[in-house]
C-alpha cells in the first residue's frame, strides 16, 4: 500500500513538473493544424535563429540558478553589450569590439559575484541595482538613441549562413557543448552543484564556496554580452532596451527546463527544451496575431505559473 501511495506521488510530482511543457505541446499541435505556415521551413528557421540568442545566455543562467543564486541584471548587459559592440566596432574594429564587449560583460558579472559571494550581500538587491545602474549607463553614453554600423565584416559574417540558419545557432550550439561539459566533466562543475545543494555542507567540506558563486556571476555576464554581440550581428545596431526581458525569459526558460530555483539540481541539457517551448510559443502567439503588449502580459503570466509549479514541486520533495 505505501508503494503504491509512493509511486501515486511520484505520478502526480512529475506531472506538476512537466505541466507546462504538456501544455506547451498541446499548443503545437493545435497551431500544426490551424496554421499551416507554422510548420513551413522557414519558420522553423526562424524559431531556430531567433531563440539561439537568449539560448546563449539561458545556458549560463542554469548555472547560476544551480548554485542557489539567479541574476536580473543580465538583460541591461545585454542591451549595454549591443551599444558598446557597436561603437567599438565603428572605433577599433570587429575583433578589439568582440574582446572588449564580452571582457566588459565579465566585468560587470564579477562585480556581482563580489557582492554577492564575498560581501553576502542578497542577489536580489544586487542584481537589482545594477540592472538599473548598467542601463542608465547605456542611455547616458548612446543619448538614449539607437545606434548603428555599416561595418562590412559584420554584415559579412551576418549573411553566413547553411540552410536558412545563421551563424547565431552554430555559436549557441558551441556553447551548450561547452557548458554541458563543464558542468558534467570538470570539478569545478560539480563544486557548483554542492554549493546550490546545500551551501553550509559544501563549505565544511573544503569546497570554496565564494569562489564558486563569483565564477558563475563572472561566466553570466560574459555569456550575456555574447548574446548581446549576436543580437548585434544580427540587427547591426545597438540600443539600451534590446533585451529587456532576456533575464526573465532565460529564468523561465530555465525553470521550464526542469532546474529548480533552489539550486543544486537541473542541467543545461534540459534548459534546451525550456528555450524551445517559449520560443515556439511566442512565435505561435505572433502568428495567431497576438499583440506585443498581449505576449508581454502572456510571458508574465508564463513566469508565474513555472515559479509555482516548481514551489509546489520542491514542497512536495520534502514532504
Amino acid at each position: 500500500m505505501k508503494k503504491l501511495l509512493k509511486n501515486k506521488q511520484a505520478l502526480v510530482t512529475a506531472l506538476i513538473e512537466n505541466a507546462v511543457s504538456v501544455i506547451l505541446l498541446i499548443f503545437v499541435i493545435f497551431m500544426i493544424f490551424t496554421k499551416r505556415s507554422f510548420s513551413t521551413w522557414d519558420n522553423i528557421v526562424n524559431i531556430i535563429n531567433e531563440s539561439s540568442i537568449y539560448g546563449i545566455a539561458a545556458c549560463a543562467m542554469t548555472i547560476v540558478i544551480i548554485s542557489g543564486e539567479f541574476d536580473l541584471s543580465a538583460s541591461s548587459v545585454f542591451g549595454w553589450s549591443t551599444v558598446l559592440f557597436v561603437l567599438t566596432i565603428n572605433a577599433f574594429g570587429i575583433v578589439a569590439a568582440f574582446f572588449i564587449t564580452i571582457a566588459c560583460g565579465a566585468l560587470f558579472g564579477a562585480f556581482n559575484g563580489i557582492l554577492v559571494a564575498k560581501v553576502r550581500m542578497p542577489a536580489f538587491v544586487v542584481t537589482l541595482g545594477t540592472m538599473i545602474a548598467i542601463k542608465g549607463l547605456a542611455y547616458v553614453v548612446t543619448n538614449a538613441q539607437p545606434v548603428n554600423t555599416t561595418n562590412e565584416t559584420l554584415k559579412a559574417i551576418g549573411d553566413i549562413s547553411v540552410a536558412g540558419i545563421s551563424i547565431i545557432p552554430m555559436v549557441y550550439l558551441a556553447m551548450l557543448v561547452l557548458f554541458i561539459w563543464f558542468l558534467k566533466h570538470t570539478r569545478f562543475g560539480r563544486n557548483i552543484y554542492a554549493t546550490g545543494g546545500n551551501y553550509e555542507v559544501a563549505r565544511l567540506s573544503g569546497i570554496n564556496v565564494a569562489f564558486s558563486k563569483f565564477i558563475v556571476f563572472t561566466i553570466l555576464g560574459a555569456a550575456a554580452a555574447l548574446a548581446g554581440i549576436m543580437y548585434g550581428v544580427r540587427i547591426k545596431a545597438g540600443w539600451a532596451p534590446y533585451g529587456q526581458d532576456l533575464s526573465l525569459y532565460c529564468i523561465a526558460a530555465t525553470i521550464i527546463g526542469g532546474t529548480s530555483l533552489l539550486g543544486g539540481t537541473g542541467g543545461v541539457h534540459k534548459t534546451i527544451i525550456g528555450i524551445l517551448v517559449l520560443a515556439v510559443l511566442f512565435n505561435a502567439l505572433t502568428l495567431l496575431g497576438v499583440s506585443g503588449s498581449m505576449q508581454k502580459f502572456i510571458r508574465g503570466l508564463v513566469l508565474i505559473t513555472v515559479i509555482m509549479l516548481d514551489s509546489i514541486v520542491a514542497r512536495r520533495q520534502k514532504e
